[in-house]
Protein backbone atom coordinates (compact mmCIF):
# COMPACT_ATOMS: atom_id res chain seq x y z
CA UNK A 1 0.00 0.00 0.00
CA UNK A 2 1.20 3.30 -1.01
CA UNK A 3 2.17 5.55 1.88
CA UNK A 4 0.37 9.47 1.57
CA UNK A 5 3.45 11.00 2.16
CA UNK A 6 5.07 8.77 -1.20
CA UNK A 7 2.14 9.71 -3.32
CA UNK A 8 3.19 10.99 -6.38
CA UNK A 9 -0.08 11.05 -7.79
CA UNK A 10 -3.50 11.95 -5.57
CA UNK A 11 -1.42 13.96 -2.57
CA UNK A 12 -4.10 16.38 -3.34
CA UNK A 13 -7.60 15.62 -4.49
CA UNK A 14 -10.06 18.28 -5.02
CA UNK A 15 -13.93 16.57 -4.31
CA UNK A 16 -16.54 18.69 -6.02
CA UNK A 17 -20.80 17.57 -6.51
CA UNK A 18 -20.83 18.97 -9.59
CA UNK A 19 -18.57 20.51 -12.19
CA UNK A 20 -18.59 21.79 -15.88
CA UNK A 21 -15.70 19.07 -16.63
CA UNK A 22 -12.94 18.04 -14.56
CA UNK A 23 -10.49 18.47 -17.31
CA UNK A 24 -11.42 22.32 -17.02
CA UNK A 25 -11.21 22.70 -13.73
CA UNK A 26 -7.32 20.80 -13.35
CA UNK A 27 -6.47 22.65 -15.89
CA UNK A 28 -7.50 25.95 -14.05
CA UNK A 29 -5.67 23.86 -11.48
CA UNK A 30 -2.33 23.53 -13.35
CA UNK A 31 -2.36 27.11 -14.50
CA UNK A 32 -2.43 28.23 -10.93
CA UNK A 33 0.69 26.35 -10.07
CA UNK A 34 -0.82 22.95 -8.24
CA UNK A 35 1.70 20.16 -7.89
CA UNK A 36 1.67 17.08 -10.30
CA UNK A 37 -0.39 14.98 -9.04
CA UNK A 38 -2.75 17.16 -7.85
CA UNK A 39 -6.50 15.21 -8.56
CA UNK A 40 -10.04 16.84 -9.55
CA UNK A 41 -12.74 14.88 -8.86
CA UNK A 42 -16.69 15.05 -9.54
CA UNK A 43 -19.89 13.07 -9.42
CA UNK A 44 -21.75 15.21 -12.31
CA UNK A 45 -20.44 16.61 -15.08
CA UNK A 46 -22.57 18.85 -16.85
CA UNK A 47 -20.22 19.53 -19.90
CA UNK A 48 -17.43 16.02 -19.80
CA UNK A 49 -15.44 15.42 -22.71
CA UNK A 50 -14.06 12.56 -24.09
CA UNK A 51 -11.97 12.30 -27.14
CA UNK A 52 -12.48 14.25 -30.66
CA UNK A 53 -14.42 16.19 -29.03
CA UNK A 54 -16.83 14.00 -28.07
CA UNK A 55 -19.23 14.80 -24.96
CA UNK A 56 -18.69 12.40 -21.88
CA UNK A 57 -22.42 11.53 -20.34
CA UNK A 58 -22.35 10.37 -17.13
CA UNK A 59 -24.91 9.55 -14.24
CA UNK A 60 -25.17 11.54 -11.43
CA UNK A 61 -23.24 10.04 -8.83
CA UNK A 62 -22.81 6.45 -10.95
CA UNK A 63 -19.46 7.15 -12.35
CA UNK A 64 -15.50 7.76 -11.51
CA UNK A 65 -14.63 11.14 -12.90
CA UNK A 66 -11.40 12.63 -12.62
CA UNK A 67 -8.50 14.50 -13.75
CA UNK A 68 -4.82 14.51 -12.68
CA UNK A 69 -2.39 17.05 -13.28
CA UNK A 70 0.83 15.59 -14.95
CA UNK A 71 4.05 17.56 -15.13
CA UNK A 72 6.70 14.69 -16.69
CA UNK A 73 9.84 15.54 -17.72
CA UNK A 74 9.80 14.62 -21.69
CA UNK A 75 9.40 16.10 -24.97
CA UNK A 76 6.04 17.28 -25.72
CA UNK A 77 5.91 14.76 -28.74
CA UNK A 78 5.34 11.80 -26.26
CA UNK A 79 2.93 12.97 -24.30
CA UNK A 80 0.08 11.40 -26.18
CA UNK A 81 1.84 8.33 -25.13
CA UNK A 82 0.20 8.34 -21.39
CA UNK A 83 -3.15 7.46 -22.84
CA UNK A 84 -1.39 4.08 -23.69
CA UNK A 85 0.18 4.20 -20.01
CA UNK A 86 -2.86 5.05 -18.45
CA UNK A 87 -5.19 2.57 -20.26
CA UNK A 88 -2.67 -0.09 -18.54
CA UNK A 89 -3.46 1.55 -15.45
CA UNK A 90 -7.14 1.69 -15.45
CA UNK A 91 -6.78 -2.28 -16.80
CA UNK A 92 -4.73 -2.94 -12.94
CA UNK A 93 -7.54 -1.05 -10.73
CA UNK A 94 -10.45 -2.81 -12.50
CA UNK A 95 -8.53 -6.55 -11.85
CA UNK A 96 -7.78 -4.70 -8.32
CA UNK A 97 -11.36 -4.49 -7.46
CA UNK A 98 -13.72 -6.11 -9.29
CA UNK A 99 -11.34 -9.44 -10.39
CA UNK A 100 -12.45 -8.90 -14.08
CA UNK A 101 -9.82 -8.76 -16.78
CA UNK A 102 -10.37 -5.74 -19.00
CA UNK A 103 -9.00 -5.11 -22.86
CA UNK A 104 -7.49 -1.94 -24.58
CA UNK A 105 -8.64 -0.89 -27.55
CA UNK A 106 -6.12 1.34 -29.23
CA UNK A 107 -5.25 3.99 -28.33
CA UNK A 108 -7.03 3.92 -24.42
CA UNK A 109 -10.39 2.81 -24.39
CA UNK A 110 -11.03 -0.08 -22.31
CA UNK A 111 -13.49 -2.46 -22.70
CA UNK A 112 -14.97 -5.52 -20.83
CA UNK A 113 -16.41 -8.45 -23.15
CA UNK A 114 -16.07 -5.59 -25.86
CA UNK A 115 -18.06 -2.74 -24.36
CA UNK A 116 -16.76 0.01 -23.46
CA UNK A 117 -16.36 0.57 -19.69
CA UNK A 118 -13.88 3.36 -19.54
CA UNK A 119 -12.21 6.27 -21.63
CA UNK A 120 -9.19 8.32 -21.07
CA UNK A 121 -8.83 12.14 -23.01
CA UNK A 122 -4.82 13.68 -22.22
CA UNK A 123 -4.80 17.04 -23.34
CA UNK A 124 -1.08 18.63 -23.28
CA UNK A 125 -0.24 22.37 -22.68
CA UNK A 126 3.48 23.54 -24.18
CA UNK A 127 5.28 26.67 -23.23
CA UNK A 128 6.18 29.38 -25.44
CA UNK A 129 9.61 27.42 -26.08
CA UNK A 130 8.12 24.15 -27.46
CA UNK A 131 8.61 22.57 -23.58
CA UNK A 132 5.76 20.75 -22.23
CA UNK A 133 4.35 22.54 -19.44
CA UNK A 134 1.68 19.63 -18.25
CA UNK A 135 -1.08 17.30 -19.13
CA UNK A 136 -4.05 17.29 -17.79
CA UNK A 137 -5.12 13.41 -18.18
CA UNK A 138 -8.71 12.29 -17.84
CA UNK A 139 -10.10 9.22 -17.16
CA UNK A 140 -13.66 7.99 -16.33
CA UNK A 141 -15.55 4.52 -15.75
CA UNK A 142 -18.48 3.62 -15.86
CA UNK A 143 -19.22 1.71 -12.29
CA UNK A 144 -22.51 1.27 -11.32
CA UNK A 145 -24.59 2.38 -14.07
CA UNK A 146 -27.26 0.01 -15.22
CA UNK A 147 -28.96 1.75 -18.39
CA UNK A 148 -27.40 3.80 -20.79
CA UNK A 149 -29.36 6.06 -23.16
CA UNK A 150 -30.28 6.14 -26.55
CA UNK A 151 -27.38 4.06 -28.97
CA UNK A 152 -24.65 4.08 -26.45
CA UNK A 153 -26.83 1.00 -24.84
CA UNK A 154 -25.33 -0.54 -27.80
CA UNK A 155 -21.53 -0.39 -26.90
CA UNK A 156 -21.27 0.74 -23.00
CA UNK A 157 -21.19 -1.11 -19.61
CA UNK A 158 -20.39 -0.90 -16.61
CA UNK A 159 -18.36 -2.56 -13.76
CA UNK A 160 -21.91 -3.48 -11.91
CA UNK A 161 -22.97 -4.99 -15.44
CA UNK A 162 -19.76 -6.99 -15.91
CA UNK A 163 -20.20 -8.16 -12.20
CA UNK A 164 -23.65 -7.93 -10.83
CA UNK A 165 -22.67 -5.99 -7.72
CA UNK A 166 -21.98 -2.33 -7.15
CA UNK A 167 -18.89 -0.72 -6.36
CA UNK A 168 -17.79 1.93 -4.11
CA UNK A 169 -16.47 4.89 -6.66
CA UNK A 170 -14.00 6.13 -4.30
CA UNK A 171 -12.42 2.30 -4.22
CA UNK A 172 -12.35 2.49 -7.81
CA UNK A 173 -10.51 5.83 -7.74
CA UNK A 174 -7.98 4.79 -4.58
CA UNK A 175 -6.98 1.49 -6.99
CA UNK A 176 -6.76 3.67 -10.11
CA UNK A 177 -4.36 6.22 -8.40
CA UNK A 178 -2.46 3.73 -7.02
CA UNK A 179 -1.71 1.53 -10.04
CA UNK A 180 -1.47 5.35 -12.58
CA UNK A 181 1.37 6.30 -9.91
CA UNK A 182 3.38 2.74 -10.77
CA UNK A 183 2.91 2.73 -14.50
CA UNK A 184 3.32 6.35 -14.82
CA UNK A 185 6.26 6.24 -13.03
CA UNK A 186 7.91 3.33 -14.73
CA UNK A 187 7.19 5.24 -18.31
CA UNK A 188 8.93 8.15 -17.13
CA UNK A 189 11.89 6.04 -16.01
CA UNK A 190 12.02 3.99 -19.09
CA UNK A 191 9.79 5.37 -21.68
CA UNK A 192 6.58 3.59 -23.36
CA UNK A 193 8.79 0.33 -24.31
CA UNK A 194 9.28 -0.47 -20.76
CA UNK A 195 5.10 -0.85 -21.04
CA UNK A 196 4.56 -1.92 -24.57
CA UNK A 197 4.80 -5.54 -23.93
CA UNK A 198 1.72 -5.23 -21.17
CA UNK A 199 0.10 -3.04 -23.73
CA UNK A 200 -0.13 -6.06 -26.29
CA UNK A 201 -0.65 -8.50 -23.42
CA UNK A 202 -3.97 -6.81 -23.13
CA UNK A 203 -4.81 -5.47 -26.42
CA UNK A 204 -8.26 -5.72 -27.79
CA UNK A 205 -7.55 -4.18 -31.39
CA UNK A 206 -4.56 -6.42 -32.45
CA UNK A 207 -5.76 -9.07 -34.43
CA UNK A 208 -8.83 -7.53 -35.66
CA UNK A 209 -9.49 -5.92 -38.93
CA UNK A 210 -9.83 -2.09 -38.48
CA UNK A 211 -10.92 0.86 -40.60
CA UNK A 212 -8.50 3.83 -40.14
CA UNK A 213 -10.19 7.54 -40.62
CA UNK A 214 -8.23 8.30 -43.77
CA UNK A 215 -9.77 5.06 -45.57
CA UNK A 216 -7.13 2.74 -44.81
CA UNK A 217 -7.94 -0.96 -44.04
CA UNK A 218 -6.46 -3.70 -42.87
CA UNK A 219 -5.45 -5.81 -39.72
CA UNK A 220 -4.78 -4.45 -36.83
CA UNK A 221 -0.79 -6.71 -36.03
CA UNK A 222 1.37 -4.45 -33.56
CA UNK A 223 1.92 -1.67 -31.54
CA UNK A 224 4.82 0.53 -32.62
CA UNK A 225 7.66 1.78 -29.98
CA UNK A 226 5.82 5.02 -29.92
CA UNK A 227 2.58 3.75 -30.02
CA UNK A 228 1.43 3.79 -33.56
CA UNK A 229 -1.10 1.10 -34.28
CA UNK A 230 0.50 -0.89 -37.33
CA UNK A 231 -1.72 -2.33 -39.78
CA UNK A 232 -1.01 -4.41 -42.69
CA UNK A 233 -2.77 -3.76 -45.65
CA UNK A 234 -4.66 -6.22 -47.54
CA UNK A 235 -1.87 -5.39 -50.43
CA UNK A 236 0.77 -6.59 -47.93
CA UNK A 237 1.88 -2.95 -47.00
CA UNK A 238 2.71 -1.95 -43.68
CA UNK A 239 1.37 1.51 -42.28
CA UNK A 240 1.39 3.32 -39.14
CA UNK A 241 -1.88 5.09 -37.90
CA UNK A 242 -0.65 7.58 -35.50
CA UNK A 243 -4.36 9.71 -34.35
CA UNK A 244 -7.60 9.38 -35.62
CA UNK A 245 -10.35 7.57 -35.25
CA UNK A 246 -9.95 3.83 -36.02
CA UNK A 247 -13.10 1.38 -36.10
CA UNK A 248 -13.96 -2.25 -36.34
CA UNK A 249 -16.93 -3.78 -37.47
CA UNK A 250 -17.91 -5.13 -33.95
CA UNK A 251 -17.44 -1.85 -32.75
CA UNK A 252 -19.23 0.91 -34.37
CA UNK A 253 -21.79 1.37 -31.96
CA UNK A 254 -21.51 4.75 -30.87
CA UNK A 255 -19.12 5.59 -28.23
CA UNK A 256 -18.85 8.50 -25.68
Amino acid sequence: MIQAAAKRLGHTIHRFAALDSTQVEAARSAAAGAAEGTVVTTAHQSAGRGRRGRVWLDAPGESLLMSVILRPPIAAALAPQLSLVSAIAVVDALHEVAGIQGEIRWPNDVLLDGRKVSGILAEALSDAAGRLAHVILGVGVNVNQLVFPGELGQGATSLRLATERPHEVAGVLAALLDALQERYARFVEGGLSTLRPTWLERAWSIGRRVHAGDGREGLAVDLAPDGALVIRLDDGAMVRVVAGEVTTEADRAPAH
